[in-house]
């Protein structure tokens, strides 16, 4: 499950080529859209964009996907960040190094739903995703993915530039004109895509500087839970079926309410057969994520197992309140860990109290677990629902409370702490030109509902532009 070198040399898919739908018109505006981010979000709004017949300019902090593995390798050997180049940060955004689900057919979204399924077809996927009820993609499968559609932009005449973070905007009489690159170089535009993902922190700082409205987001927060492949299989298959070869590494759902307080628990980003990784773009700050590869052929599955927060948990009324809160957990975390990147870990019966264990059970993190103490990490809340919700799981899924399972932490960034705040056309509510799209943006979660919210954007806001 390493991400070695051999992994990069993808071997390359066919290119989606197809001309410009018929029933659109070739529309012209006077400069060339920009987008901030090449995740999801922003993959998305250059292939709409394109399909329009513009040619967006692509700035993303990052670095190109095959350079962004390199740096991740690195990091896991060597134990030094690097703050732009991550599991976070670079092309393809933190998807990229996920288990690539694609499952979110709510809201009455189904139709940008299936585009988005049908494009991610196009450009290398399974056809069974088109028609399976819970897709999913695995790293390996989404980087080709991400390799085909950076190529499609590029042979369209969209221009990507890596290693360009976003530092300012130009805002004058409550419309933006313009954004400024690494602090040096200006790109005039009349359409502002934001495209950030859930973790820009020093861009949401920034934002709320130059007057964008913002505000705070309640999150959720907890740990990773890992237990060995066959323990899951045996809870969700029976005894009769655990081994069955066709059925795969089984996946589960669990939640919990405390309806007296409404305060939840619940799991997240399941990864059946997949590892947990170190998903930290900031130094001394330690985030964990779940990933997995497209065969799911791990000998662990983990789970994200998260308690939801208000904003009367966070220590401000501010808007970027829940961005400090995230950070105190994981500088936590990080020295729990021992301060080089070691995951701060322990037995799940331990942390019930109901035995003292000698060391910790096996896992999948490859930076190395140490045992600590999950209640000196999260605020008293957050172990005393987890505490709830394991008591009340016992019963009803014992292997799932058992001397199998292992916690580890900490699992802070489960979504944007803050919202970018626009209206109905998607636009900034204060800011005009300047489009909040994808998981930054405070409106959606995960690959499919941030692709899906970008189709959105730009199918609403170029028609401006398209003559009668």
């Amino acid at each position: 499950m390493e991400i070695i070198l051999s992994d990069l040399q993808i071997p390359n898919f066919p290119v989606y080529s197809e001309p410009i739908k018929a029933n659109r018109k070739t529309t012209s505006i006077k400069d060339r859209p920009v987008i901030v981010g090449f995740g999801p979000a922003g993959m998305f709004a250059a292939l709409e964009l394109i399909d329009y017949g513009l040619k967006p300019l692509i700035f993303e902090r990052g670095k190109k996907i095959e350079e962004r593995s390199v740096d991740v390798q690195k990091f896991i050997k060597e134990r030094e960040i690097n703050p732009e180049s991550n599991i976070q940060f670079g092309e393809g955004g933190a998807g990229s190094y996920s288990d690539g689900k694609l499952f979110s057919r709510r809201n009455n979204n189904s139709s940008y739903v299936n585009r988005v399924l049908k494009t991610f077809i196009k450009f290398g996927a399974p056809e069974e995703i088109g028609y399976i009820s819970k897709p999913h993609l695995g790293t390996d499968v989404l980087r080709t993915i991400v390799r085909n559609i950076r190529s499609y932009i590029l042979e369209r005449g969209g221009e990507i530039y890596y290693g360009s973070k976003m530092t300012d905007i130009l805002i004058s009489e409550g419309k933006a004109s313009g954004i400024i690159i690494n602090g040096e170089k200006e790109y005039l535009s009349s359409s502002i895509y934001i495209a950030l993902g859930h973790s820009a922190r020093d861009t949401f700082e920034m934002m709320h500087e130059k007057g964008v409205a913002i505000e705070q987001r309640p999150i959720s927060v907890g740990v990773r839970i890992e237990h060995p492949v066959e323990t899951i299989n045996l809870m969700r298959y029976g005894d009769k079926y655990k081994d069955f070869p066709g059925l795969g590494a089984a996946a589960y759902s669990l939640n919990y309410t405390n309806r007296k307080i409404q305060r939840g628990v619940y799991t997240f980003c399941m990864c059946p057969g997949g590892e947990v990784i170190n998903a930290s773009s900031n130094q001394g700050m330690l985030v964990l994520n779940g990933m997995s590869y497209s065969h799911r052929s791990s000998a662990f599955s983990n789970a994200a197992l998260v308690v939801t927060c208000r904003a009367d948990d966070y220590k401000s009324t501010g808007p970027l309140a829940g961005l400090e809160f995230q950070k105190d957990i994981e500088r936590k975390a990080f020295d729990a860990g021992g301060g080089r990147w070691e995951a701060p870990a322990q037995n799940l019966m331990d942390f019930l109290g109901e035995s003292s264990s000698v060391g910790l059970n096996k896992n999948s993190y490859k930076m190395g677990t140490v045992s600590a103490d999950m209640k000196d990490i999260f605020p008293a809340f957050v172990v005393e629902e987890l505490l709830a919700a394991f008591n009340k799981w016992k019963e009803e899924v014992p292997l799932f409370v058992s001397n199998h399972a292992i916690l580890l932490g900490a699992e802070t960034r489960t979504a944007s702490p803050v919202r970018i705040k626009r209206n109905e056309k998607l636009e900034s509510v204060n800011i005009k030109n300047l489009y909040p799209i994808g998981e930054g943006s405070g409106y959606t979660g995960g690959i499919t509902s941030s692709a899906a919210d970008a189709i959105k954007a730009v199918e609403i806001n170029v028609s401006r532009f398209i003559p009668c």
